[in-house]
């Protein structure tokens, strides 16, 4: 079971997140408890007595604190929860870096974008494999070891995050499927990159982690801008 804590003054954005989160959870079929505090003495108290929870949403502005500097204060004191920044004010993204945040989401009565903050708690938290039938016959292979998928005339080559290779038989479009929504992108009609593995985005490339780079059409460059700021929150990584 997860335990989840929502760090806001606003009683009612609270309540909102809330529900909003508690129907994700629940579409997911996620075991979790849920507690809720409006001002930053009280969760503090609260780790201080010894309790602990897998992922906080943290206001940046929380009360009178600034919740980027109590984040800080958490990880000196070596509480490692993975963390959720929500606020109305974007400008603060790059100052909540060096507490290496899991997301970024922009405070609104749209709570839509929650559920990519969620999966992707959920991804590394519970890591999730693809069953794919390789060369070596069929494997099973944790979704955050592939880089990406690349179609060459009739096989699928699995690039692997430690430098390996797979190949496998059918289309990206299968492969697609299989895999958890939110995870990885199409960013040319012969490539499935992973999210959580891209370093750069130019106008006619992706670069990977390991230095690899894959073509990305023009007509995706826009929407790839788009699901990146979403899934990573960040700006820094587009020229």
């Amino acid at each position: 079971m997860y335990k989840f804590a929502i760090c806001d003054d606003d009683a009612e954005f609270c309540k909102d997140f809330g529900h909003a989160l508690k129907n994700i959870l629940l579409k997911k079929e996620v075991l979790y408890s849920l507690k809720c505090f409006y001002s930053s003495d009280s969760f503090l108290t609260s780790l201080k007595s010894g309790e602990e929870f897998d992922l906080i949403f943290l206001d940046v502005k929380f009360g009178n604190e600034n919740g980027i500097n109590l984040a800080k204060i958490l990880r000196k004191e070596q509480y490692n929860s993975d963390i959720v920044f929500i606020t109305g004010y974007e400008e603060y993204a790059v100052d909540s870096y060096d507490v290496e945040p899991l997301h970024y989401i922009l405070k609104s009565r749209d709570l839509s974008k929650l559920e990519t903050a969620l999966q992707r708690f959920l991804n590394k938290n519970n890591p999730v494999t693809i069953s794919l039938k390789t060369s070596r016959g069929m494997s099973i292979i944790n979704i955050s070891n592939i880089l990406c998928f690349e179609i060459f005339s009739h096989d699928i080559i699995i690039h692997m995050v430690d430098g390996k290779k797979e190949t496998c038989h059918g289309t990206l479009k299968q492969v697609e499927q299989d895999l958890p929504p939110m995870c990885f992108v199409r960013p040319h009609r012969s490539y499935l990159v992973n999210l959580d593995c891209i370093s750069k985005i130019e106008c006619h490339s992706i670069h990977l982690e390991n230095g690899m780079s894959v073509p990305l059409s023009k007509s995706m460059y826009n929407k790839i801008q788009l699901i990146l700021m979403e899934h990573l929150g960040k700006k820094n990584m587009f020229i």
